[in-house]
């Protein structure tokens, strides 16, 4: 009888160390980063929601929206999107202007292609802007007129190999739909839309519209987003498939949440095996008035090219509350998804700040996983920016934000260099005076930052340009 006792005690202790260590902070030999870099140079280089690109001859380049007129910079008539280079792995960056000053600022994408051009997009009052630069971001070529649709928000921009397209989504406002586009690079490197398609399903209302991603092992375009949920913020996290010639689309849900998914886009990207990967944010309010919920960041995966997806895994460890958690993904099961994360529960990231706790002091972290297209993966949480990027309350209500609460936007960025290692940009709010409740009483010019990777496993298994590695 004790034999047989003492055998199931080991068995649950075991189990239990099984699923403790499915999710472990950081050891000796995982992960770790350089110090930050600042990108932005001056209040006149004041933007948020900044993206990142590692071009195959490990060029970075980093872009941000200032606002629609420019709203975050001091300088009259500057504003647009803004972009900047690094020819040095991150440790400089040269600024280059703006690559669509006439109308854009609203919201920026960046992508290179494997030849060296690089692709644009900006967002204007009514349209997209799509540009092309063959000088490596010095000078664009630009189109006002992105898609074939009017009235959009929230495009993102996706390359395939050194062909001479590229492809763009967005979403239609007016009827709330998914639209995903193919644009051409005609002579004279000059961008035209040559199709516009709905991707998302009839009768469906987009939350946000989420990432697009290109397979270029197998060939497809996928385009990911979450629905407005139901009366019990139980939303659908929905990733679709298009051939390149966007002829045909498949939809496919990959998660029917169980709580709400508002605080963020869906990420989504594929590995070199032709794994696709997405992650979002769900609030899992607890106690009275959710008080003691959390906001945390899942990752689901699918090993079928999108016909079917695991169960979603929560990727975030020691901390309880996760905002804008963005996903990049490199050889086969090597990916990892970047947030910002404090400790405070809360029942969202616009909720944590009261005058009875210490005020939050958000980080950016990341969890990684090197089989994360296995049962059971093993994802670790490590800090990859050491110094607090903002304080207080995270508004994740969009323009439906108070002034000067909204200072990082919705999203920061992470991606691969050639040689196999993680590059991020974030948005570091740090100079903003907070009181306790989490009230900005002095409203600082935000500045875009940069981290890089320094030691730990690579996310390429072998460099996809050993020549600069």
């Amino acid at each position: 009888m004790f034999g047989t006792l003492r055998r199931a005690v080991l068995l649950s202790l075991a189990l239990l160390a099984t699923s403790v260590a499915a999710l472990a902070p950081a050891s000796g030999s995982d992960v770790t980063f350089l110090e930050p870099v600042a990108v932005s140079a001056n209040a006149n280089q004041a933007a948020a929601e900044p993206s990142i690109r590692a071009a195959q001859d490990g060029t970075l380049y980093i872009a941000a929206p200032t606002g629609l007129g420019g709203a975050r910079v001091q300088e009259q008539g500057a504003g647009g999107d803004l972009i900047w280079r690094s020819d040095d792995g991150g440790k400089t960056w040269m600024y280059l202007g703006n690559y669509d000053p006439a109308a854009g600022g609203g919201d920026s994408d960046i992508a290179p292609d494997t030849g060296g051009i690089l692709w644009g997009a900006g967002l204007t009052l009514v349209n997209t802007t799509v540009g092309i630069s063959t000088d490596r971001g010095q000078t664009f070529k630009n189109n006002a007129v992105g898609t074939l649709d009017s009235v959009v928000d929230r495009q993102w921009i996706e390359t395939y190999k050194s062909e001479p397209f590229a492809f763009l989504t967005t979403g239609q406002t007016t009827d709330m739909r998914i639209i995903l586009s193919r644009l051409e690079r005609v002579p004279g490197d000059y961008p035209v839309v040559s199709k516009t398609v709905t991707v998302s399903g009839d009768q469906e209302i987009y939350q946000w519209p989420g990432e697009i991603a290109v397979d270029e092992r197998n060939d497809w375009v996928y385009v990911a987003y979450n629905t407005d949920g139901d009366p019990k913020d139980q939303d659908s996290i929905v990733v679709t498939r298009s051939d390149l010639a966007l002829n045909a689309t498949k939809r496919s849900v990959v998660a029917h949440t169980k709580g709400d998914t508002f605080d963020s886009f869906v990420g989504l990207d594929v590995d070199q095996a032709g794994n696709v990967y997405a992650t979002w944010t769900e609030r899992r309010p607890e106690g009275p008035k959710g008080r003691s919920g959390f906001t945390n960041s899942y990752v689901s995966y699918s090993t079928d090219q999108g016909k079917s997806w695991s169960d979603p895994v929560k990727v975030n460890v020691v901390m309880r509350t996760t905002a804008f958690p963005w996903l990049v993904a490199g050889s086969d099961g090597r990916v990892a998804v970047a947030y910002y994360g404090i400790r405070h529960r809360g029942p969202s990231p616009e909720t944590v700040a009261n005058q009875s706790r210490r005020l939050p002091k958000w980080k950016v972290w990341v969890s990684y996983s090197l089989q994360a297209n296995k049962p059971n993966s093993h994802w670790t949480e490590v800090r990859a920016v050491k110094t607090p990027i903002h304080l207080g309350n995270i508004c994740t209500s969009g323009t439906g934000c108070a002034s000067g609460t909204r200072d990082l936007l919705d999203f920061f960025q992470v991606d691969i260099d050639p040689c196999g290692k993680l590059v991020i940009t974030y948005t570091d709010n740090s100079e903003d005076v907070v009181g306790k409740n989490g009230e900005r009483t002095q409203n600082n010019p935000e500045i875009v930052s940069f981290v890089k990777q320094a030691g730990g496993p690579r996310f390429y298994t072998e460099p996809s340009n050993p020549d600069i590695c």
